[in-house]
C-alpha cells in the first residue's frame, strides 16, 4: 500500500492551524489583557471606582474576524472584593470577510449593560438594563425544515439578507431560595430588513410550499417586537465564568403582542436549557454538557426560526459548532453539546497567571418545522441530526476571564468551522 501523502500534509497543516491558534490566543491576552485604567476612592468609605479596558479580537468562520473592545467601570465595596455595588459594562465588535474579491463587514455590534446587584426594598433584586445597536449583513436563508437541501448554483448574495436592529432590554431577579431565581424582563427591538430582489427567501414566499409560503406571509422589512419574559432559572455553579461543578438550568417564557401594521408578530416563544458541570478526574479532566428545547407559538418574525435565545440555533458558535449559523430554520429545535476540557500549561505573563487547556466536543441536534404538524417533505424521517465534532483550545487567565478557539468538522461545514471568541460556549 502506498503511503498516504495527502493524509500526511493534512495532518500536518493541522498541526500547523492548532500551534497558530495557540499563538494567537497567547498573543491576544497578552497584549489585550485586563488593564487597569484607574482606581478612585468612592464616595462612601472604603468603597472605590475601577475602570478596565480588554482590547479583543474574534470572529468565526460565519461572520468572518475581526476585534473590538469591552470595557467595565464598577464600583467595588470595601468588605468583599469579589463583589460590586454597581457595574456599568460596554463593547463594540466588527468584523470583516471576503466575498469574493471584495471585502465585507458581514457583523457591528455595540452594547452597554448596567447591572446593579441589590436593588429595590431591601436590596433583593438584581436589575439589568441593555441599550445595544447590531448589523447583521450576510444572515443566511437556506430553507424550511431540517431536510432542507444547500442551494446549488445559487449565487451567495441570493442565500443572504441583513437585519439591523437596535433593543433595549431590562430585566429584574430574584432569589426565592438558595440557587432558585425568578427573573422577569421585558425588551423592545426594532428591524430593518433588506432582502435582495432575487433571494431565495422571497422566491420561497412566493413559489415554495404552502407550509414555507405560510411560514414567510409575515415578511416585513420594517418591524417592532415588544417581548415580555418570564424565567425560572436554578444556578449551583461554582463560578460563572470556567464551571468545575454544578448545574445551571434554565425555563424561559417569552411573549410578544401583535399591535398594528408596525409591530405584527404576535407569539409565545418556550425554552428549556440543562446544563452540567463535574470534575471526574479533580485537576486533570473538567466534563459538562448542555441540553437545549425551543419551541414558537404563533405568527413569528422569519429570522427567529434560526435562532434561540437571540443567538442561532441549530448552527454557528454557539449552538453546533462546524454547522453554518441559520443554515436550518424551524419552529422547534433541539440540541445538546457534551465538551470535555483539561489544562496543560501554567504560566504567567506580565504577572498575570494563565493556564492554557485543550478541549474536545460534539455538538447534535434538529429542528422541525412546526410543533404538533408532520412536515416529512420538509423535515425528512428518523433521526435526522445535524452535528459537529472538534477541539479547541481555552486560555483562562485567574477565574474571570477565558477565551476560547475551536475548530469543529460537520457534514455541513464549508469546508471546517472555525470560532475564537470571549467566553465558553455554555
Amino acid at each position: 500500500m502506498k503511503p498516504d501523502r495527502n493524509g500526511g500534509r493534512r495532518c500536518r497543516t493541522l498541526a500547523a492551524v492548532v500551534r497558530a491558534m495557540a499563538m494567537v490566543v497567547i498573543i491576544a491576552m497578552a497584549g489585550g489583557g485586563r488593564a487597569a485604567l484607574g482606581e478612585q476612592e468612592g464616595t462612601s468609605a472604603g468603597e472605590r471606582r475601577e475602570l478596565n479596558i480588554f482590547p479583543f479580537v474574534g470572529g468565526d468562520s460565519d461572520v468572518g474576524f475581526g476585534g473590538g473592545q469591552f470595557s467595565d467601570w464598577a464600583v467595588l465595596p470595601a468588605d468583599n472584593p469579589n463583589a460590586f455595588v454597581w457595574k456599568l459594562e460596554d463593547a463594540a465588535f466588527i468584523t470583516f470577510k471576503l466575498s469574493g474579491d471584495s471585502l465585507v463587514i458581514p457583523f457591528v455590534d455595540v452594547w452597554a449593560l448596567l447591572t446593579i446587584p441589590h436593588f429595590g426594598p431591601g436590596g433583593r433584586y438584581r436589575l439589568e438594563v441593555r441599550p445595544s445597536f447590531t448589523d447583521e449583513r450576510t444572515l443566511g436563508y437556506y430553507g424550511i425544515g431540517n431536510a432542507s437541501p444547500y442551494p446549488v448554483n445559487v449565487p451567495t448574495d441570493a442565500t443572504e439578507y441583513q437585519r439591523m436592529h437596535p433593543t433595549l432590554a431590562a430585566r429584574v431577579k430574584r432569589e426565592l431560595v438558595d440557587g432558585l431565581s425568578l427573573e422577569l424582563g421585558s425588551s423592545f427591538t426594532a428591524s430593518w430588513l433588506t432582502i435582495p430582489a432575487d433571494s431565495l427567501i422571497l422566491r420561497d414566499a412566493r413559489d415554495g410550499p404552502p407550509e414555507v409560503r405560510h411560514l414567510l406571509s409575515n415578511l416585513r422589512s420594517t418591524n417592532g417586537v415588544e417581548l415580555v419574559e418570564l424565567a425560572l432559572e436554578y444556578d449551583t455553579r461554582d463560578n460563572e465564568t470556567v464551571t468545575s461543578h454544578g448545574q445551571y438550568d434554565a425555563l424561559l417564557v417569552r411573549g410578544s403582542p401583535a399591535a398594528g401594521a408596525w409591530m405584527p408578530y404576535s407569539y409565545l416563544q418556550v425554552d428549556a436549557t440543562l446544563r452540567y458541570y463535574s470534575t471526574p478526574v479533580p485537576r486533570w479532566l473538567a466534563l459538562s454538557y448542555r441540553v437545549v428545547g425551543d419551541a414558537i407559538l404563533g405568527n413569528s418574525p422569519f429570522y427567529e426560526l434560526a435562532r434561540f435565545d437571540d443567538t442561532p440555533a441549530i448552527g454557528g458558535g454557539k449552538a453546533i459548532r462546524g454547522v453554518p449559523a441559520q443554515r436550518y430554520h424551524g419552529k422547534v429545535k433541539l440540541f445538546g453539546n457534551l465538551e470535555s476540557r483539561t489544562d496543560v500549561w501554567s504560566f504567567a505573563i506580565a504577572h498575570k497567571p494563565m493556564v492554557l487547556g485543550v478541549a474536545g466536543f460534539i455538538d447534535c441536534g434538529r429542528t422541525w418545522t412546526e410543533l404538533g404538524h408532520a412536515y416529512p417533505a420538509l423535515d425528512g424521517q428518523g433521526l435526522g441530526l445535524k452535528y459537529g465534532v472538534g477541539g479547541g483550545l481555552r486560555l483562562l487567565e485567574g477565574r474571570t476571564f477565558v477565551v476560547r478557539a475551536d475548530l469543529a468538522w460537520s457534514p455541513d461545514a464549508l469546508p471546517i468551522g472555525a470560532y475564537f471568541d470571549a467566553g465558553e460556549i455554555f
